[in-house]
């Protein structure tokens, strides 16, 4: 059928998972059912669970679904990152969601897999490798760049020229002033302010964030 959306599996049935599925659904898209190692039930309140993850290349071969995302959380980021490179090694390919509340510059550049929540906004030049998750209300100014497969969770603030890299979680309300680096794998905790560059992983916390010992 012309203009039609292709139908996405989300790999993860767990409550970020159905979370997705709720705000896909909401927009009209297809959501074809979700694959999880872990998840007990043949069913969730937002879809069936189609099997584990060896199943997914058969049922994408069997047109289950036509594109895929990654439900899977901040506690497993490294996870997220081996699945998505080994599903895309396969030849699954990995969709994009823009919620329609969110505001997204037209020079914003999206990779692969990326996943934008509603109340968000992207500002000019920015940049989200594959991957990347923003929750609700994340704001990303001008010419900043957010690693592959990292999540910034409900309200987190970058300013201008921000280098956020792979794999990082920041928290609840973090706060990152401008033209500051960020290396691969730090966390921030809920309402942390980070006012120099933090180049090592670590968990980060407090104002103005300091790496746990």
């Amino acid at each position: 059928m012309p203009g039609r959306k292709p139908r996405i599996a989300i790999v993860g049935a767990g409550a970020l998972g159905q979370q997705m599925a709720q705000h896909l659904r909401q927009q009209g898209r297809g959501v074809a059912g979700f694959f999880d190692d872990t998840h007990h039930t043949a069913a969730t309140a937002e879809g069936p669970v189609l099997g584990p993850l060896t199943a997914v290349a058969a049922a994408y071969a069997a047109g289950c679904f036509e594109e895929l995302l990654l439900g899977i959380g901040y506690r497993h980021m490294a996870r997220r990152q081996q699945l998505f490179e080994e599903l895309q090694a396969a030849g699954i390919p990995f969709g994009q969601f823009i919620h329609p509340s969110a505001y997204v510059d037209p020079s914003v550049q999206l990779g692969p897999g990326v996943f934008i929540s509603p109340g968000c906004v992207l500002d000019l030049n920015v940049v989200l490798h594959a991957n990347v998750l923003l929750y609700t209300g994340c704001v990303v100014a001008h010419d900043t760049q957010i690693g592959p497969h990292s999540l910034l969770a409900p309200g987190v603030r970058l300013a201008g020229c921000v280098q956020v890299g792979a794999r990082c979680f920041l928290g609840v309300g973090t706060t990152v002033i401008d033209s500051l680096v960020l290396g691969a794998d730090v966390r921030t905790g809920g309402g942390s302010v980070v006012i120099d560059s933090l180049p090592e992983p670590g968990t980060y916390v407090g104002v103005p964030a300091r790496r746990l010992r």
